[in-house]
């Protein structure tokens, strides 16, 4: 079943990485904007018409518990999916504090993008 076009953030500063989830997104029919750093999502989150946002771990210029705090103020209502390499258990309960939808870690839920985000997309809850 083919999923509406969505637009989705990808907040990624590791260009390869951005890449192929943006590869993986767009066979789905999403569009994929790419930021390598905090300033650049900022920016490009303020611009607006974002249905997802997608953020790594670290910035050059901040971590990714300070850009979701950030869009949860900026836009409350859009999901945001953490696919990061930091793979514990605190990791993954400080994002959720801060807003994350759902939490995916790299690389082993790289093949889960896809369904986690269309399951986002369509409401169904991701928590992950």
């Amino acid at each position: 079943m083919p999923y509406p076009r969505r637009r989705v953030l990808c907040a990624e500063p590791h260009e390869d990485t951005c890449r192929l989830i943006t590869m993986l997104l767009e066979r789905q029919g999403h569009e994929v904007v790419s930021a390598a750093t905090l300033a650049d999502s900022v920016r490009l989150a303020g611009e607006g018409g974002f249905d997802l946002y997608m953020l790594d771990d670290e910035y050059i210029d901040g971590t990714a518990l300070q850009l979701c705090k950030r869009l949860r103020e900026m836009t409350p209502q859009t999901p945001i999916l953490f696919f990061s390499a930091h793979a514990f258990a605190r990791d993954r309960e400080l994002a959720l504090e801060a807003g994350a939808s759902a939490y995916l870690n790299k690389p082993d839920d790289l093949f889960d993008i896809v369904q986690t985000v269309n399951s986002i997309l369509s409401g169904k809850s991701a928590r992950g």
